[in-house]
C-alpha cells in the first residue's frame, strides 16, 4: 500500500476582517522587500509610502491566499478610472510556490474587478518575472502601451472584463 503525502490546502478570501488585512499588508511589504532588492530601485514613485501609510484605502479589495491555514500570498484591485482597475501587488510566499496560489489570486481578483462594474483590468510588472508574467499570459492579458508614468522598463498589460 503506497502512502500518498496529502496535498495543502489552499484557501483563497476577499480580506475584509482587520487581522486578514493585517495579513495582506504584511505580504505586501514582504513582496516590495523583494521587488526593491530585486530591481535594485525604490517603488516610491508609484506612492508606496502613502499606500502602506493608509492601507487598505487605496485599494477596492484584497485577497488573501491561505495553505494549510497560513497566509502566503495576497492580491490587491485598485481603482484607475472609472471603468478600469490595476491589479496590483501579487505576491506568493517563495516557500508556496507551484501550488497555484498566483493563478487562483489573479482568478479572484479579475472575478472581483467583473463583479465590481470594471470593464478593463491593468497591470505593470517587470519582464524578468518569468512565474507571474506566465500567469497574466495564461489568463488573457495582452501587452498595451505604458499607462502610467514609471521610470523603469516595466511590461504593461491589460485584459478586457
Amino acid at each position: 500500500m503506497r502512502d500518498y503525502a496529502k496535498a495543502p490546502a489552499m484557501d483563497i478570501i476577499r480580506a475584509t476582517a482587520s487581522d486578514d488585512i493585517a495579513q495582506v499588508k504584511a505580504l505586501f511589504l514582504d513582496y516590495l522587500r523583494f521587488i526593491e532588492a530585486y530591481l535594485g530601485q525604490s517603488l516610491a514613485f508609484q506612492g508606496t509610502d502613502t499606500e502602506f501609510a493608509d492601507f487598505p484605502q487605496t485599494y477596492d479589495a484584497l485577497w488573501l491566499a491561505r495553505l494549510d491555514g497560513r497566509a502566503v500570498g495576497a492580491v490587491g484591485l485598485k481603482p484607475f478610472g472609472p471603468d478600469t482597475a490595476e491589479l496590483k501587488r501579487l505576491w506568493v510566499a517563495r516557500d508556496a510556490r507551484g501550488h497555484g496560489i498566483g493563478d487562483a489570486l489573479c482568478r479572484a481578483c479579475i472575478a472581483g474587478a467583473r463583479q465590481a462594474g470594471y470593464r478593463r483590468l491593468l497591470l505593470d510588472t517587470d519582464r524578468g518575472l518569468d512565474r507571474a508574467n506566465a500567469i497574466y499570459d495564461r489568463l488573457g492579458f495582452t501587452d498595451v502601451p505604458r499607462y502610467y508614468d514609471n521610470p523603469m522598463d516595466s511590461r504593461f498589460m491589460a485584459l478586457d472584463l
